[in-house]
């Protein structure tokens, strides 16, 4: 079956849609800073990179009330080091200008597909009752393609192994179109008065997954460990039971929603509110 074609729009040439989206600026430069390791020589002070990938998910469409999440949720670990160049102990490190933006990408990661045409507002053959001396004036809207929460602040949690590492969760991240991407991470230390200067530190990518249709979505996977033990540490996330797969050719039901039935949220009194929407840079 053919997959529809959409329009995507490079995000950094719509500066209008910032205001109303979260994340970095699209424009900001990467600037790594260095620091001297007495083996390794000159080495990154920040090193970003995947700690769970996404692997599937099913399209949500341009509504907006169904959401559907990519499956298992993005996490990405950040490992800081001192300046002598090794890595610090987590717990020493101060976290709470940290944040982490995310992107949608085409598999090949040469095309931003962060932005959109919805078709629905594209123009389409006039009604037969309309003369054709009339036509539309109405620009085609220009919307997210990935949303969701798509800035997450740092966490300083413990994984599957125990082990304390700093964290950054996308536990709501949708997909409005069917496709494969790639999402492209960008971490930055929010400017202050006494160094108002913004730029990206560290970048890392997920591997490619899939977006699917409603009549095509094979079904969730079953939870993470590394989900899991969020989840027991108060973190917001939503923990599978079971899967509950289905074929490609399986009988889809309008009326049957394959991702509820099996997913409970852990909403414990240690609740952690979901990371926030707002980096700080605009």
């Amino acid at each position: 079956m053919l997959q529809p074609k959409y329009t995507f729009c490079d995000l950094a040439d719509f500066e209008g849609l910032l205001d109303d989206m979260d994340g970095l600026p699209p424009n900001l430069p990467v600037i790594p800073t260095y620091v001297q390791h007495r083996h390794h020589g000159r080495v990154q002070k920040y090193v970003l990179e995947m700690a769970q990938h996404p692997v599937r998910a099913r399209m949500c469409g341009f509504g907006e009330k169904d959401r559907r999440p990519l499956d298992p949720p993005p996490v990405v670990r950040l490992r800081v080091r001192d300046d002598d160049g090794e890595f610090m102990n987590n717990e020493d490190v101060d976290i709470w200008k940290f944040v982490v933006s995310a992107t949608l990408w085409a598999p090949t990661s040469d095309h931003d597909r962060s932005i959109v045409i919805n078709p629905n507002t594209l123009p389409g053959p006039a009604p037969m009752y309309q003369s054709s001396s009339v036509i539309s004036l109405s620009e085609p809207v220009k919307v997210r393609n990935l949303v969701g929460t798509t800035v997450s602040n740092a966490y300083l949690l413990k994984d599957e192994n125990d082990d304390l590492s700093i964290f950054f969760i996308f536990h709501d991240l949708s997909v409005r179109t069917e496709g494969q991407f790639r999402i492209k991470f960008q971490f930055a230390v929010i400017p202050s008065e006494e160094d108002p200067r913004a730029f990206v530190e560290s970048v890392t990518w997920s591997t490619v997954f899939e977006v699917y249709s409603a009549k095509t979505f094979p079904g969730m996977t079953d939870s993470t460990e590394l989900s899991k033990a969020f989840a027991a540490q108060g973190i917001k996330i939503t923990i599978r039971k079971s899967s509950r797969g289905r074929s490609y050719q399986g009988r889809f039901d309008d009326n049957q929603d394959d991702d509820d039935d099996d997913d409970y949220d852990n909403d414990t009194g240690g609740h952690v509110s979901p990371p926030s929407s707002r980096s700080g840079l605009r």
